[in-house]
Order: structure tokens, then sequence, then C-alpha cells
């Protein structure tokens, strides 16, 4: 008979803790719902028909870089963009034209936004300027 009332026990109180688990996961709020990420409004301002002469470093003929360039901005930041372009012009013009045609051609575009990048972070912290762009992305390069 003892053996009997405790089993009961036992199956009794598992299910009052079943019961309140049971309550308690439905009173809590809906852990299924995906968190929605914030939209971010960013603009592109672009930066057209950049030409640098490539120089070979065993001489012969130079050959030309065109580039075209693409700057992430916020709304607020656009317009500054818009009258530092021939700023950002210089300094591309500056940073690509350093490269042998040897080493443009072994270059891959993650390699030219970062060497670009490089060159605006160093403008801009020269010249004590907050840059109004986040990023500098290569849109076109073509190397005749």
């Amino acid at each position: 008979m003892k053996g009997r009332i405790l089993i009961v026990a036992a199956v009794v109180a598992v299910l009052t803790a079943l019961a309140g688990g049971g309550w308690w996961y439905y009173q809590s709020p809906a852990l299924d719902e995906p968190i929605k990420p914030q939209a971010v409004d960013y603009r592109f301002v672009s930066l057209d028909k950049i030409i640098v002469m490539l120089r070979s470093e065993s001489g012969g003929d130079p050959k030309y870089m065109a580039v075209d360039l693409v700057f992430r901005s916020t709304p607020d930041n656009e317009a500054k963009v818009k009258s530092q372009l021939p700023l950002l012009k210089s300094v591309a013009v500056r940073a690509l034209s350093q490269l042998s045609r040897e080493r443009a051609n072994a270059l891959n575009i993650d390699d030219y936004q970062r060497l670009l990048d490089k060159a605006y972070l160093g403008i801009y912290l020269r010249e004590r300027m907050d840059r109004p762009f986040s990023e500098v992305m290569v849109s076109k390069l073509i190397i005749e």
C-alpha cells in the first residue's frame, strides 16, 4: 500500500510540474518571431572616369587604367560627398598612379578598395576632417 501511495504521489508531482511548465511556456513572449533588423538608409555617390597612366617596371609602352568609384554615405552626408568629389578624385589619382603596370594587374578589387580606403583615411586625418562616407567601392576597373 505504501508503494502505491508513493507511485501516485510521484505521478501527481510530475503532472503538476508539466502543467506548470506548459503554463509558463504559453505565458512567455513569442520566441519564434525573428527580430527584424533596422533598415539603414544609405546613399551611393559615384565618381566616374578616373584615368591613370601605368608605367611598366621593365620599360615599354605605358598602359592606362580607368576606374569608376562609388562612395557609401548617409542621407545627411550625401551633399558633403558630392561637394568633395574633386578632392576624392585627386586622392584616387595620386594613390593609383604610383602603381606599376605589373602590380596593377596582380591586384584584385578588394586590394584596390583597401588601397583607396587607406589613401582617403590618410587625407582626412591630415586635413582633420570627418569622412562623409563609410566605404569606397570600385564599380568598374579597366586596364588597357
